[in-house]
């Protein structure tokens, strides 16, 4: 894939994007300055009516024998007007009375005995105007009923404060940043997706659908650029439209809403509420963009799949439809009481970046959630990308003339080859992840260790080898099942126990910068717990190091790396793989430290071409860490590794100076013994 063809058709894209006025004022003008308009005005009406109903007085029937004592009490009343009616109740269900208030008989002398005089106040709740009269009533009575409390209180010669044995004093304790971040956590949400989805919704159709349409398709196909060059200049076109349509909606909106709901708080009375948005870190408004760019990325990849499966403009418009208006409906979660980011909503395609805003407004966002939904996110977005790359290589899908949905997945019509593609294998490490996040973190919390069977064996070794079986790739090339030169071996023996070293060094200096959370370390001493595993350390050895070895390095260094390393340089495909490594461990703590080690690995199976001393150095790593943890190890290290407080201030200098010496002897060795650069 040529960069400069990609950035060609990206540029080009844009330009007859920005040419098309009627585009771009629905993509940019319409939500810029239409929405906040019709937001502004709605507020000014609202608080327009406020102010007359203020005004407006409450007609008020008073029915009943002794009805003079309590018209004389509201008559004092400003907002409250006395009136007579023949058929009051029936008056009150018509709208021509606010409300109608009954008095029993002899109130006057049931008070004057001390007594309780029960007063009714009947209204109607779907009345706006009926209900406001009901509040103005209950506080005009109120005010009476205090008074004759203090006139008895004054007559029996008792203390002022007899009759208030308790005395509520409300505090809000709430910053102004963090009744801002509420509101805002709660309204913009749902904004922001029907925003990023505006600006994408007709690039995403007009450059698929449209030139489909207009016959522009088949021109641009038979120029010397491949597919893969289209669709990544296109969709970079259409995600670059959306981050700027969203964007912009964004800042406009988050402007009108501070406007205009300070002038509705402040036109409320007594109200002790305030908006303040200077608080608020800014922090929180990066890590809110950083995690908006994979929303959009797969919000535009998706409405570029589901276009280009039309044949034309309205078509089209008839399939994003839908898929648009699925989109608000996991956004919406956000104003559900009580839905809070959890380990289980945390992976809601849209909806958990609409908790998460929420969440960072409001200052409860921790970097592990944080972490988590940008990698959940990201992982939707690289699935909807490969398969709007798929959709693209597809003749029958642009192309076709035909009606109705031109795609078949039938296996036979799948050429045989050699590796799988860098889509292919990016498409099989997203199924992997989607497995991961919704089916075993709940066989996880069901039981730890019957959980991790499941996942390394069910979840990823059988998903992986049914893609492979299914796209007819080569499953001993992909999956570097190649045996080791004796070099090689023995470098690696060398460099798996430095290794080991090395990262406990740099885990203790890793965690002086990011501590693990005390949940992190609870699920360690849970993990560790062999006291009622069959099998005891065993079994965990088979649980926590054999079967990672297995089953997490036919992933990555088998399927990864296979797509990445005729695409990449060998130092990024390194890099890349070792990155990935680091986000399937689903921790923010353990990024850097699991990325490092993946990198390690990677580096192995590139130089040697067998994935089989990755595997060996795997179990090396996690099976003597298991061993230091469960007070397996010889005792004599145990009782150094106790008395020398590693986790607390390290290993001595010789000693990773040694392991540094080791693994460099190793690599030379590696190099030296290795296969041929040129051979992967």
């Amino acid at each position: 894939m040529n960069a400069r063809v990609v950035r060609t058709i990206f540029f080009k894209e844009l330009l007859d994007t920005f040419r098309d006025r009627r585009t771009l004022i629905a993509m940019v003008g319409v939500p810029v300055i239409l929405y906040p308009a019709l937001f502004i005005l709605a507020t000014q009406a609202t608080l327009l009516q406020q102010s007359r109903m203020e005004k407006t007085l409450a007609k008020v029937v008073v029915m009943g024998e002794d009805a003079s004592q309590v018209v004389g009490w509201l008559e004092a009343e400003p907002k409250i007007e006395i009136t007579q009616s023949d058929d009051p109740l029936a008056d009150l269900e018509a709208g021509k009375v606010d409300a109608v208030v009954t008095v029993p008989a002899g109130v006057t002398d049931i008070l004057e005995a001390g007594g309780t005089a029960e007063i009714e106040i009947a209204y109607d709740a779907v009345e706006v105007v009926s209900r406001g009269a009901s509040d103005r009533l209950e506080e005009a009575l109120r005010r009476v009923q205090d008074a004759l409390i203090q006139e008895r209180i004054e007559n029996e010669g008792l203390a002022e404060t007899f009759a208030k044995p308790l005395k509520l004093n409300w505090k809000n304790v709430a910053p102004p940043s963090k009744a801002t971040g509420s509101i805002l956590g709660t309204i913009l949400p749902l904004l922001m997706v029907v925003m990023l989805g505006v600006g994408a919704f007709y690039p995403a159709v007009d450059l698929t659908a449209g030139e489909k349409e207009r016959g522009t398709f088949e021109t641009l196909l038979s120029t010397p650029t491949s597919k893969m060059e289209i669709v990544f200049g296109k969709f970079f076109a259409v995600f670059t439209l959306s981050m700027l349509t969203g964007l912009l909606n964004l800042a406009s909106m988050i402007a009108t809403l501070l406007f205009q709901l300070a002038q509705i708080i402040n036109a409320a009375e007594g109200s002790d509420f305030a908006l303040d948005i200077s608080d608020i870190p800014p922090q929180t408004f990066a890590a809110i963009l950083l995690v908006l760019i994979p929303l959009s990325l797969f919000i535009s990849a998706m409405m570029m799949t589901v276009a280009l499966l039309a044949r034309s403009f309205k078509e089209a418009q008839n399939y994003v439809t839908p898929f648009f208006m699925a989109l608000i409906i996991p956004a919406s979660i956000v104003a559900i009481p009580g839905v809070q980011l959890t380990p289980s909503t945390q992976f809601i395609p849209v909806g958990n970046v609409s908790l998460l805003f929420r969440a960072l407004m409001m200052g409860k966002a921790s970097p592990d959630e944080v972490f988590v939904v940008f990698l959940t996110t990201t992982v939707y977005a690289l699935i909807a990308l490969v398969i709007a790359t798929w959709m693209f290589q597809r003749e029958e899908v642009i192309l076709s003339e035909e009606s109705g949905i031109p795609l078949t997945f039938k296996r036979d019509r799948i050429e045989a080859r050699e590796l799988p593609s860098l889509g292919t294998s990016l498409g099989i490490f997203a199924v992997v992840m989607l497995l991961i996040f919704y089916a075993a973190t709940y066989a996880q919390l069901r039981h730890l260790h019957l959980g991790l069977l499941v996942t390394q064996y069910a979840l990823i070794l059988v998903p992986v080898l049914l893609a492979l079986w299914y796209v007819k790739a080569n499953l001993k090339a992909t999956l570097n099942l190649r045996r080791a030169r004796w070099g090689a071996a023995f470098g690696t023996l060398l460099m798996a126990p430095a290794w080991l070293v090395i990262s406990i060094q740099f885990g203790v200096y890793h965690n002086k910068v990011l501590p693990a959370p005390p949940e992190l370390l609870e699920l360690a001493e849970k993990l560790f717990a062999v006291s009622d595993l069959p099998g005891g350390v065993w079994m965990l050895l088979f649980i926590v190091a054999v079967s990672p070895a297995i089953c997490e390095e036919l992933l990555f260094r088998g399927v990864l790396l296979s797509g990445f390393r005729h695409r990449l340089p060998q130092w990024m495909t390194i890099l890349a793989v070792g990155i990935l490594f680091g986000f399937f461990h689903l921790s923010v703590y353990k990024l850097i430290p699991t990325g490092l080690t993946g990198i390690f690995f990677t580096y192995l199976v590139v130089r040697s071409g067998s994935i089989y001393l990755a595997m060996f150095a795997h179990v090396v790593l996690n099976g003597v860490s298991i061993l230091i943890e469960t007070g397996n190890f010889p005792g004599s290290v145990m009782e150094y590794l106790e008395s020398a407080k590693v986790e607390e201030s390290g290993l001595p200098l010789w000693v990773v100076g040694a392991a540094l010496v080791v693994f460099v002897a190793g690599v030379l060795l590696l190099e030296m013994t290795g296969r041929p650069r040129s051979s992967v």
